[in-house]
């Protein structure tokens, strides 16, 4: 196996599908793995079993369920902060803000050699605008398939920078779906959160299928990957963000009694979580993509990569006072 862009590379998948552990080496072999945990389905749960006139779950079984969500949470956390630390991340042991004020007092220092330029040609970079990725895709350099996939998610993310900034900040458009009872309340969330769970199973079965995987081509030849299939999957992948997007507006921007400002503010809150997901898959993908030149330079035959992990969670305890606050207004 070499190193040539064009004959050689990246394996674009080492996908965990239900196994821990299972994965294709190659010479960098990254995996794209998706997880949506489904402890959300006891918020939906508990408002369709209201309207069907029965009692809730059994908070037992309920709080076994959260429980395993809870460590496979800390799990994956302490997983992602173990690969940070391993490559000299100082987010792996300061934290985001943190690794920030470190970097400010004492910035890392170069590493030997790095600023030579790899014999074998240059190594991919992420393109912000789209005649940087057609550029990329032109010239193919080494590891071009994960830096043109990581373009398309760059710039899609940006066309709505606004817009997420927005639902971050809470700042709620005029003309939303206006809401005055406890039921009403209970039907819109139920609504919102099917559908947020409906896209959630989408996102997972779609990085899951052959054809997604195929376009990344052979491992080996780095000219069987389908350039064109690249920028679709990658769009695909943003539509499925987008389409989270406008479902945390649609919350955002509902009116509803000052007595339910805390629930709305709760569901507002989850409905960003899997924004927040798809931002540090991005960035994960962003970092790994930045870190290859140096891997390609400085390390000799395989090199174990990390899987970079879409994670689509929301807290624990903000789906449980969400439930307790529907069913409240609910029975009014």
């Amino acid at each position: 196996m070499t190193r040539n862009g064009r004959t050689g590379g990246t394996d674009p998948f080492g996908m965990l599908v239900g196994i821990a552990g299972l994965g294709i080496i190659a010479l960098l072999a990254l995996g794209l793995v998706v997880k949506f945990f489904w402890q959300v389905t006891v918020v939906a749960a508990a408002v369709g079993l209201f309207f069907g006139g029965r009692a809730l779950a059994r908070r037992a079984q309920q709080r076994r369920e959260i429980a395993r969500s809870n460590a496979d949470e800390i799990a994956y956390r302490a997983e992602r902060q173990n690969r940070m630390a391993r490559r000299g991340d100082r987010r792996g042991v300061y934290g985001d803000d943190g690794a920030t004020l470190m970097d400010s007092v004492a910035p890392e220092p170069s590493l030997p050699g790095s600023d030579n330029p790899d014999p074998k040609g240059p190594v991919a970079t992420v393109a912000t605008t789209a005649d940087g990725l057609a550029a990329l895709l032109a010239d193919k350099p080494q590891e071009w398939r994960w830096a043109a996939f990581a373009s398309v998610l760059v710039q899609r993310r940006a066309a709505v920078q606004a817009r997420l900034r927005d639902c971050l900040l809470g700042f709620a458009a005029p003309g939303g779906t206006r809401i005055s009872t406890g039921v009403q309340a209970a039907g819109f969330i139920a609504e919102h959160m099917e559908d947020m769970l409906q896209i959630g199973t989408q996102v997972n079965d779609f990085m899951l299928t052959p054809a997604f995987k195929e376009v990344f081509g052979n491992p080996d030849d780095g000219d069987s990957a389908d350039a064109d299939g690249i920028v679709q999957v990658g769009n695909r992948l943003m539509d499925y963000h987008d389409r989270f997007l406008a479902l945390a507006e649609q919350c955002r921007d509902v009116q509803a009694p000052l007595e339910m400002a805390g629930l709305m503010r709760d569901v507002r809150e989850m409905m960003n979580s899997p924004l927040e997901s798809y931002r540090t898959f991005i960035d994960d993908l962003v970092d790994t993509v930045a870190e290859m030149p140096d891997m390609l330079r400085y390390s000799t035959g395989t090199v174990h990569a990390d899987p970079v992990i879409l994670y689509i969670h929301v807290d624990n305890q903000l789906v449980e006072r969400i439930s307790k606050q529907v069913m409240r207004f609910a029975k009014g």
